[in-house]
């Protein structure tokens, strides 16, 4: 059947996801130059980081990690074979609903498909400055509501 699954990461899961990375960033950011990631790659790119797993037919298709410390979401892919299914908003809810609903992370600003994607899921967009990455182009902060909030970076209005 066309089961899906969300559950914890598992060091198995380190070649699947790093496949998913590739091909997903691959798509998103083309000028980077990105030749491949392996499982080492991956590692130092998540070092430190819980990761949770989309899993479609048991296989990986998609995952999260979070720096807990700062409620960070660096990492957001699903792969690109196995987007527009509902399997991102799934994986979303899951991920929030693990790490809390005060997260926040940094999206390319040339990223359309993904800035739409968490303006969907209720992520807001503040305007910090999200700084620059060559090759890559300029960064804005998208954060959960709640994370909005207690940073004071909602827009005015009534208060509770």
């Amino acid at each position: 059947g066309r089961e899906r699954v969300i559950r914890e990461g598992m060091a198995s899961d380190r070649e699947a996801l790093a496949t998913i990375l590739y091909r997903a960033s691959r798509d998103v950011f083309p000028l980077a130059g990105i030749e491949r990631v392996d499982a080492a790659e991956f590692d130092r790119q998540t070092k430190g980081e819980s990761i949770l797993v989309a899993e479609k037919d048991d296989r990986p298709v998609g995952f999260s990690s979070v720096w807990d410390p700062d409620h960070f979401l660096h990492h957001f892919f699903i792969d690109p074979d196995h987007q527009g299914q509902g399997i991102g908003r799934s994986l979303m809810v899951a991920t929030m609903m693990r790490y809390g609903s005060a997260l926040s992370l940094k999206c390319n600003t040339s990223n359309t498909t993904a800035r739409t994607f968490y303006r969907a899921m209720g992520w807001i967009e503040t305007n910090e400055p999200g700084g620059t990455s060559e090759g890559i182009g300029d960064w804005i902060w998208i954060r959960t509501p709640a994370a909005a909030s207690a940073l004071g970076l909602l827009p005015e209005g009534p208060t509770e």
